[in-house]
C-alpha cells in the first residue's frame, strides 16, 4: 500500500482512494487466501462450472440494468438520481424474471451448449444472481454518489467473507457445486441488504413518494445511457468473460477451471494495483486536459510508474508459476501454473497499458473505443475457434495471449497519441 500512496495526491481525494483501495485490496484478498483450501475440497472442474456461472451473471448484470446505473452521478437533484435507482433495480427484476422464463424452457439445451449436463439444475440460480448483482450495483452507485466510501469498502470486504465462508464450510461439509453456487448467492445478498440498510437508514426521504410518472420521466431523460453503453460495456464483459465460457463450452469445465485460478492469482492483485493508478490518472488527466488540451507528461510519468512497478514481478513470476501453483493449490493445480507462464505477457501489457485507457473517455473519443471492443471481443472467438478447428487447448491459449497483447498495445498506442490532444 506504501508503494501505491506515493503516487497518490495528498488531501481528500488521496483518503478516499485509499479507502476505496483497501477494501477492495481486502475483498480480493480474502478468496486468495482461501483458494489453498478451497482447491482441496473443489475439482478443476466444479471450480471451471462455477467460473462459466460468475461470468454469466456477469454479462447479464449489465443488461440488466440498462446501464441507468450509471447515470446516478449525473443529476443535479438527489431525487431525480433516487428515482434512476428505482428504474435500475425495477428493470433488473423484470429481465431476471425473462431469463427464468428462458432457463425454465431452454435448460437442457443451454447446459448442452455450455457442457455442464450433469451440473444444469444450477442454472436456476442464475436470475437471483443477477437481480442481486444488479441491485448491489444500483445502490454502489448511489453510495458513491453521496461520499459513502467507508460504507462501499466494509460492504464489498463483507460480501467477499461472507462467499468464502460459506464455500469453506460447504466444502468441508461435501457439498460439491451446491456450496459453491450458494457461496456465491450469500455473498451478493448480504452485499445488496447492507447497502439497502444503510440507504434506508440515512437516505430514506430521497427515495419516499417517487411517483410512477416520476421514473419514467428519468427513464426516458436518460435514454442515451441504455441506448449507447448497453451494447460498448456488454462487449468489454463478455471480451473479460468469454475466454471462460468458451474455454468450458469448447475444452471442458476442468480448462475452466484452471483459467479462472490463474485469472485470480494474478488477475486479482494486478488489478487492485493498477486499478489505484489508474484512478489517480483518470483525475489528474482530466484536469490537464481540460485546462490545455493535452496530458502528455502526466501520461509518460504514469507510464513509467506502471512499468517500473511490473517488469521484476512479472518476469519472476514466469519461472516459477507451475512450481508455486503446484505448492500452494496442490499438485492437480500445476496446469494452472503452465496456463499462467503463457497468458503472462497478456497480463504484462495489460497491466501497464488499461489504466491508460481511460484517456478514450477524457479525449471524447468513445467511438474508437467502441470500435476497439468489438475487435477485441471478434479476436477472442476467432483465435478460440483455431484452438477448437486444431483440438488444442494449448494453441488456444498461445493464440489467446498473443491476441489480448497485441490488442492492448494497440489501445496504449492509440491512448498515447490522444493524450497529445490529437484530434
Amino acid at each position: 500500500m506504501a508503494l501505491i500512496s506515493k503516487y497518490l495526491p495528498k488531501g481528500a481525494f488521496a483518503r478516499n482512494v485509499l479507502t476505496l483501495m483497501t477494501g477492495t485490496t481486502l475483498a480480493q484478498a480474502i478468496p486468495i487466501a482461501v483458494s489453498p483450501i478451497l482447491t482441496r475440497l473443489y475439482s478443476p472442474s466444479e471450480f471451471g462450472v462455477f467460473a462459466v456461472y460468475l461470468a454469466i451473471v456477469s454479462v447479464l448484470a449489465i443488461l440488466a440494468t440498462g446501464r441507468y446505473e450509471l447515470a446516478i452521478m449525473v443529476p443535479k437533484k438527489d431525487r431525480d438520481a433516487a428515482a434512476l435507482v428505482i428504474v435500475a433495480f425495477s428493470l433488473s427484476v423484470l429481465v431476471s424474471l425473462a431469463i427464468l422464463v428462458v432457463i425454465l424452457i431452454f435448460n437442457e439445451q443451454i447446459a448442452r451448449i455450455l457442457k455442464i449436463v450433469e451440473y444444469r439444475r444450477w442454472l436456476y440460480w442464475i436470475p437471483l444472481s443477477v437481480v442481486l448483482t444488479a441491485g448491489y450495483q444500483s445502490l454502489n452507485y448511489w453510495s458513491n454518489r453521496r461520499g459513502y466510501y467507508r460504507r462501499m469498502s466494509s460492504t464489498r470486504m463483507a460480501q467477499s467473507a461472507g462467499m468464502s465462508a460459506v464455500h469453506v464450510g460447504a466444502g468441508y461439509a461435501g457439498r460439491g457445486m451446491l456450496g459453491l453456487i450458494v457461496g456465491a448467492v450469500v455473498g451478493q445478498l448480504v452485499a445488496f441488504c447492507l447497502l439497502l440498510w444503510s440507504v434506508r437508514g440515512i437516505d430514506q426521504s430521497s427515495f419516499k413518494k417517487l411517483s410512477g410518472a416520476k421514473l419514467l420521466s428519468v427513464s426516458r431523460r436518460y435514454i442515451d445511457f441504455p441506448k449507447f453503453l448497453v451494447i460498448a460495456h456488454s462487449l468489454n464483459i463478455a471480451s473479460f468473460q468469454s475466454p471462460v465460457m468458451l474455454l468450458g463450452s469448447i475444452f471442458g469445465a476442468g480448462a475452466a477451471g484452471y483459467f479462472m485460478l490463474t485469472q485470480r492469482v494474478i488477475g486479482a492483485p494486478m488489478s487492485i494495483v493498477a486499478g489505484a493508478i489508474g484512478d489517480v490518472f483518470r483525475q489528474q488527466a482530466s484536469e490537464a486536459y481540460s485546462r490545455t488540451g493535452s496530458c502528455r507528461e502526466i501520461y509518460k510519468k504514469t507510464f513509467f510508474r506502471l512499468l517500473s512497478v511490473a517488469v521484476i514481478p512479472f518476469c519472476m513470476f514466469f519461472f516459477v508459476a507451475p512450481g508455486f501453483f503446484a505448492l500452494v493449490f496442490g499438485e492437480a493445480w500445476r496446469a494452472s501454473g503452465e496456463y499462467a507462464q503463457i497468458l503472462i505477457p497478456m497480463f504484462f501489457v495489460q497491466f501497464i497499458t488499461s489504466p491508460l485507457s481511460s484517456m478514450f473517455m477524457i479525449a471524447q473519443r468513445q467511438k474508437i473505443d467502441l470500435l476497439w471492443q468489438i475487435s477485441l471481443f471478434a479476436s477472442v472467438l476467432i483465435v478460440f475457434g483455431v484452438g477448437y478447428f486444431f483440438d488444442s487447448l494449448i494453441l488456444g491459449l498461445y493464440l489467446f495471449s498473443a491476441a489480448y497483447t497485441c490488442m492492448y498495445a494497440v489501445n496504449g498506442f492509440v491512448s498515447f497519441k490522444l493524450s497529445g490532444g490529437s484530434r
